[in-house]
């Protein structure tokens, strides 16, 4: 190979002179192996990390180390730049897979990235996490801290595919995941659109009602009282009335807002989802989507971690923690205790109530021939395909059950209103 400085081609590195006196057999060879296709190509050089902060670090079974300070993640970032999207985490994870399939190496292509998100959420995690493979980190290390953002299971199938040199097939099957979420997430706004803004004109209407208009109902009703018992809906009225103008109208709009941001906040500890998750279950339709997207990804994220190599044990701990229903991940995480003792997925999933008999024939069938990542997968497409159903005329489900709300609750205002009147004119009529 040319010395030449003004070769194009790279050189390789200098092969060290041995000392006097030791064995020139126990010297580097020349050339360094290659790294696979999936396998980081970047090798920090003496400068390229001689700018980063650094801090030494003693150690006693040789010189101190110098370790890159690595910052953590900043409260301001999601304030200032918002959550990481699904679509966002698709679109990184299909672009690096790219990047490496066509050989660049992960710190031009963590540089590229970087510029394409640097106005999102995740544009500093990319910047953390190209600072720390500068240093000499594996990607599995540079991820390590940002399970907020990847979670623990692409954490641990980065782990596998780098150990088997399968990095971009792996973040090509993370980034459809990722994408798959990200156009249920879609289908399901634009399916609430309508029913929401059905409600919100509802409950302003309902609020109006009561400030205006049910005082003054409420008078009336009082008159006709003095005459004799009125029916029990003009009573609620009254109490609902008189209960609104001691408090005051404040109270109305402050428990319409309050009181689902409260249910909301609390939903996000992990005591709120261990009481609300089981009666969202067996709420109809709502329930059915939920189950449905949890079993298939309970099927699909097992299947790519099987398929990634990971054992079986912390393939189903990670796919326990990849599930959002609270007794859905308690009956996975129960059922890695009799698969650990030889026994089956489908014998060990059979007695649960969240996974159906069409889910357990189909891993029966894979346990058969050999290829349960395989019959997970179709179980993944089939419950995504039905949940994607759902979601989408969740729309034209929810408009009969608000037409229903709003009937009866005009209703119920004409009965109140009106029953005292018909029963003055009945009673006069008798009389």
């Amino acid at each position: 190979m040319s010395l030449d400085p003004e070769d194009p081609q790279p050189t390789p590195p200098r092969r060290p002179r041995p000392k006097p006196g030791s064995n020139p057999d126990d010297a580097p060879p020349r050339d360094p192996p290659r790294a696979g296709a999936g396998d980081s190509v970047f090798r920090p050089t003496p400068g390229s990390s001689s700018d980063m902060p650094k801090r030494r670090r003693k150690s006693s079974d040789g010189p101190p180390v110098l370790e890159v300070a690595e910052p953590g993640p900043k409260w301001y970032e999601r304030i200032v730049f918002g959550r990481v999207s699904s679509g966002q985490l698709a679109q990184f994870c299909r672009q690096f897979g790219s990047y490496l399939n066509a050989g660049v190496d992960y710190d031009r292509a963590l540089s590229s990235l970087h510029r394409q998100f640097q106005r999102t959420g995740l544009g500093p995690v990319i910047e953390r996490m190209r600072t720390r493979i500068q240093a000499g980190a594996t990607l599995e290390d540079a991820t390590k801290r940002e399970q907020d953002v990847f979670g623990p299971a692409f954490q641990s199938m980065i782990k596998v595919a780098e150990a088997r040199g399968a990095v971009p097939e792996t973040l090509k099957m993370l980034g459809e995941s990722y994408e798959y979420r990200q156009r249920l997430i879609r289908q399901a706004r634009s399916a609430m659109i309508y029913p929401i803004i059905v409600l919100f004109l509802a409950s302003t209407i309902a609020m109006l009602l009561s400030i205006y208009l049910l005082p003054m109902f409420a008078s009336m009703l009082a008159d006709i009282s003095k005459k004799g018992s009125l029916p029990f809906a003009s009573q609620a009225l009254m109490a609902f009335s008189g209960f609104v103008q001691r408090i005051g109208w404040w109270l109305l709009p402050v428990l319409l807002v309050g009181v689902p941001l409260a249910l909301l906040r609390w939903y996000r500890t992990s005591a709120g989802k261990a009481v609300l998750d089981p009666i969202v279950l067996r709420i109809p339709v709502i329930g059915s989507i939920f189950r449905k997207l949890d079993v298939s990804r309970f099927a699909r994220t097992l299947a790519s971690l099987l398929d990634a190599g990971v054992d079986v044990g912390s393939a189903m701990d990670l796919t326990a923690q990849a599930l959002a229903m609270t007794p859905i991940r308690k009956e996975v995480a129960a059922a890695k205790k009799p698969i650990m003792e030889g026994r089956d997925l489908s014998v060990a999933l059979s007695r649960s109530r969240w996974f159906g008999p069409d889910v357990i024939a189909v891993l029966e069938s894979g346990e058969e021939t050999g290829k349960i990542p395989e019959s997970l997968g179709h179980v993944a497409d089939d419950y995504e395909e039905q949940a994607s159903y759902m979601v989408k005329n969740l729309g034209h489900l929810i408009q009969p059950l608000m037409i229903l709300m709003l009937g009866g609750f005009v209703l119920f205002i004409i009965l109140a209103v009106f029953l005292p009147y018909i029963q003055m004119i009945s009673s006069l009529a008798g009389g």
